[in-house]
């Protein structure tokens, strides 16, 4: 103990503690060059003012050339998008010639998330692909007045693109951007174009894989990007309002970086949505849950061809017992859409392996039994199974307790079923398909996407 007031000298002396007039120092030294404009905008992110002396805005220019890389991909795949693909993935037949050099890939940095009146984009990006470069112009806001000279100047690039891409925009930042133009009494340009909405695709084909589909994530687990240096979104909001009230932009580099990377990840998603369309079309996906959420949109979208194929190249992959139900459900429906009866009775029994109390694959057999195959000792057979079955889960399962509907049909059915081999049920007439049926049939519901 001997040397501690050696070292608690040491310590004061040094660099570690910081006395009061030092840290004054710093301030007032930081203040100075505060005052001086040291930390402005043009300091930090190099860019230039764009307008007049009296009206302005700050825009930044990044020019890459088609061949630069941004994940797995260059941005250059982004030419040979197949516009059938991208129409597909987003459902949305309207996109089926889209053209990724008449396109422009927007987002925008805004003071708030509720959207409304009073919230304002003040960072607003628009990336073109101009001969074999891409050409990004960040459009910043230095203070609330210079919003109409940057809406403006986006105005015409939304006047010469045909389709605006975006992630979340279509909930998000083309509501806004209208708002915007509207304060400004300009006409919103953003309503004459075609929207392709990557949210929604990426839900669709990854959200089985991924569960959460924000961008970074999407960037992370399939693009193969890892930011360097970024920024949490829900920081920038206040980074900016700070800086109009100090004109201290150090913290805005990271805001432009993460604006960048978000616009870019566009382009390259829209190419790797296309890519994903394409190669399904001769082989299984490389995630077995990315062919069955492929597998889904085929079904919602009625092609049902398509369903049964996809089907197939799944269930030679041995998915697991959720992916393979899932899968033989969609196409044992495609398969009774198709009239491929054999492929439907195949996929029901299939669901019956894994799951022998599946209530719906009885059903349905019991129907194709009883009105396609005429084999009513069978469709009995079927029926008197899912009876007994049901009846022995109503009084466990919270979704049948109280409920008589789904017995009911089925003591029906079954009953008729009875009554037909017993020769007490007179047959009605022959419909055009061949089938005698005393009464309508109804396939279960798949549902539909909520996002």
């Amino acid at each position: 103990m001997a040397d501690l007031p050696d070292k608690l000298k040491a310590l004061l002396t040094g660099d570690a503690i910081m006395t009061g007039r030092e840290w004054q120092r710093r301030v007032d030294a930081t203040e100075r060059q505060r005052q001086e404009g040291a930390f402005e905008i043009d300091k930090v992110v190099p860019g230039e003012p764009i307008g007049d002396d009296e009206v302005s805005f700050y825009r930044v220019r990044t020019e890459l050339p088609l061949d630069a890389q941004h994940g797995h991909a260059a941005l250059r795949a982004v030419l040979n998008v197949t516009g059938g693909h991208i129409a597909f993935s987003a459902r949305d037949d309207g996109l089926s010639d889209f053209d990724a050099r008449t396109a422009v890939f927007v987002d925008a940095e805004t003071t708030g998330l509720m959207g409304g009146a009073g919230t304002v984009a003040f960072l607003v990006g628009a990336a073109r692909i101009e001969g074999d470069r891409v050409i990004l112009d960040q459009c910043f806001m230095r203070d609330f007045d210079e919003e109409e000279p940057m809406l403006a100047y986006l105005d015409e690039i939304f006047r010469g693109s045909r389709t605006l891409v975006t992630y979340n925009g279509k909930s998000f930042d083309a509501p806004l951007l209208r708002t915007r133009f509207i304060q400004n009494r300009m006409r919103p340009s953003v309503d004459a174009m075609a929207h392709l909405d990557l949210v929604h695709a990426a839900r669709r084909f990854w959200r089985l894989r991924l569960t959460d589909c924000t961008l970074t994530q999407v960037e992370r687990s399939v693009l193969g990007i890892t930011r360097q240096g970024d920024i949490p979104s829900a920081e920038i909001p206040q980074i900016w309002l700070d800086y109009v009230r100090t004109r201290d932009a150090r913290r805005l580099d990271r805001v432009f970086y993460h604006h960048r990377m978000d616009i870019l990840s566009l382009i390259t998603l829209t190419a790797r949505l296309s890519q994903t369309v394409g190669a399904a079309e001769t082989t299984a996906l490389e995630h077995n849950e990315d062919q069955l959420s492929l597998i889904r949109v085929c079904y919602l979208q009625k092609r049902y061809a398509e369903v049964l194929a996809h089907g197939r190249r799944l269930l030679e992959q041995n998915p697991d017992a959720f992916l393979l139900v899932a899968c033989l459900r969609m196409m044992a429906f495609a398969a009774k859409r198709t009239g491929a009866w054999e492929e439907m009775v195949d996929a029901w029994q299939g669901v019956l392996d894994v799951q022998p109390g599946d209530i719906e694959a009885r059903i349905e057999l019991a129907k194709h039994y009883e009105h396609r195959l005429r084999d009513l000792a069978r469709a009995e057979e079927v029926c008197a199974e899912a009876l007994a079955a049901l009846e022995r889960r109503a009084p466990l399962d919270r979704a049948l307790r109280g409920e008589t509907t789904s017995l009911e049909a089925l003591r029906t059915r079954l009953e008729r079923i009875r009554r037909k081999r017993s020769g007490g049920l007179r047959r009605g007439p022959l419909r055009r398909d061949g089938v005698q049926d005393e009464e309508p049939e109804a396939d279960a519901d798949l549902g539909d996407e909520t996002s």
